[in-house]
């Protein structure tokens, strides 16, 4: 049923109501979401999106924009973490993302960095079919750390020495079900079979 699955409402607001943090629609919308099976509301603002957006090739005055909006937002009596005014788009990403279930692992090599996407619950082998099949139908098995503890860890070298000796690098077989954030190294052996 569609009722069952997870819903998110995108409320557009005018960019005075967004840097005021309030319309008096918003109320109303959150009754009647939860009348209608609840869900997750998330109030944007596309014209504050679009006038940030046009200034992305120049930082500073994106930054002064940011600033004016921080000040208009305490005229209106906001105050603290309240008055900060921040692009909504990596928020949409992430409910996006938790809505459908999916999740992120990560390759690295000596030329580039790459996410893959999976859902949720995915197994090792899957997971190292969304790259190649064959890295699926050959699977061995995966070198796994997780980001979290790459990055407190590995403290600037481009490598796992540090990872593996604080431990935190492990070899996972084909039940291992991947983990948001894990950095993976798949091992796996793919044979032809024999010409006749």
């Amino acid at each position: 049923m569609i009722t069952t699955k997870p819903q998110i409402y995108v409320v557009n607001l005018s960019q005075k109501s967004f840097i005021r943090k309030g319309s008096k629609w918003l109320p109303k919308i959150g009754e009647w979401v939860k009348e209608h099976g609840g869900g997750q509301i998330i109030p944007v603002s596309c014209e504050f999106e679009q006038n940030y957006f046009d200034l992305k090739d120049d930082p500073e005055n994106q930054k002064a924009f940011l600033q004016q909006c921080k000040e208009e937002a305490m005229a209106a009596g906001l105050k603290g973490p309240q008055a900060e005014i921040r692009s909504m788009v990596p928020r949409l990403i992430r409910a996006g993302r938790q809505a459908l279930c999916l999740q992120s692992f990560y390759t690295a090599g000596p030329k580039e960095v790459r996410a893959w996407t999976i859902m949720k619950g995915t197994l090792a082998p899957q997971a190292a079919g969304v790259i190649h099949t064959d890295f699926e139908r050959g699977f061995i098995k995966a070198e796994v750390c997780n980001f979290n503890d790459f990055k407190a860890l590995h403290k600037g070298d481009n490598s796992m020495a540090k990872v593996k000796e604080a431990g935190k690098y492990r070899q996972e077989g084909k039940q291992y079900v991947m983990q948001e954030g894990d950095i993976v190294v798949f091992m796996h052996n793919t044979t032809t079979g024999k010409k006749k």
